[in-house]
């Protein structure tokens, strides 16, 4: 049986002090299924990270790890004068971070809008070696986030051109902003689409709109284009992932949905709730469509 697995993002979930808040969620989430946690772990002290690795064992989860190359947590002004070498030695600093947490894979927000391409490409260039390194080759996927490098789909083609062996997240709700339109409606978007799929390592199954990342209710027939569109594309990726990886090959993701100003204030459920909803809806999509 093909290996789908449903982690849930712990966005907008502090641990609270001795990691009460999540010790308490976690049976909850265990219940509903979740293989396990997609977490940004920055606000966990070093000394407590075995702890943390203690806890997930407690409940049997896997982890995916969430990092940034910089400007952690987005906290204040962005950091001006950053070049691809600063970026590469605190993403080092991030992964040295991750090992004793023995993530099955590791998320990475990383570099730089403000880059030039090839600025992008020298970077990208530079972490295989800090992944082999760390012990990372091959677990590191590099998000298609907004105010990174890959922020937008054509940037991100001219990147994997030139570093083929690049692997990706694929949160394509920020292309979508990004690019104000859905990318199945021109020959070339679909084409750049299905050359982007085969780096595709790790879903973050988020469903938005050409003027939001993320809708309050994909439930809703109002969007219904953009189901049609998120799933349609996702499962291509899930089919191609078995297909050529075969069926012990992990495919992960994690219906990403988010706190305030991502998810609309006064929105009609909870963020949490269409988290969870949409993550077993999709699992069951997946899984019928192998």
């Amino acid at each position: 049986m093909p290996n789908i697995t449903r982690f849930r993002t712990l966005w907008g979930i502090t641990a609270g002090e001795n990691f009460v808040t999540w010790r308490a969620l976690f049976p909850e989430l265990k219940a509903k299924g979740y293989t396990g946690v997609e977490i940004d772990f920055r606000l966990v002290k070093d000394e407590d990270l075995p702890e943390m690795r203690l806890l997930l064992d407690e409940f049997g989860f896997q982890f995916i790890a969430q990092i940034m190359s910089s400007w952690p947590g987005y906290i204040g002004p962005r950091p001006p004068g950053l070049t691809p070498k600063d970026h590469l030695d605190f993403y080092r600093r991030q992964l040295e971070r991750c090992q004793v947490l023995k993530p099955v894979k590791v998320n990475a927000q990383s570099g730089s809008d403000i880059w030039t391409p090839d600025q992008s490409v020298e970077f990208y260039q530079g972490t295989f070696k800090i992944d082999e390194e760390m012990g990372f080759a091959g677990r590191v996927t590099h998000e298609t986030h907004r105010n990174r490098s890959l922020y937008h789909p054509y940037v991100a083609k001219y990147v994997l051109d030139r570093v083929p062996n690049l692997c990706i997240t694929a949160d394509i709700s920020h292309w979508v902003v990004v690019g104000e339109r859905l990318l199945d409606t021109s020959q070339e978007d679909r084409e750049l689409l299905e050359k982007i799929i085969s780096h595709v390592y790790h879903i973050h199954a988020r469903i938005g709109t050409t003027q939001s990342s993320q809708c309050p209710d994909p439930s809703n027939p109002i969007y219904k284009d953009e189901r049609e569109f998120f799933e349609k594309l996702w499962t291509k990726i899930v089919q191609h992932a078995v297909k050529t990886r075969g069926d012990d090959f992990q495919v992960t993701f994690t219906p990403e949905y988010g706190p305030y100003p991502y998810h609309p204030h006064f929105g009609p459920r909870v963020y949490t709730e269409v988290a969870d909803t949409e993550g077993v809806r999709l699992e069951k999509l997946f899984l019928e469509a192998l």
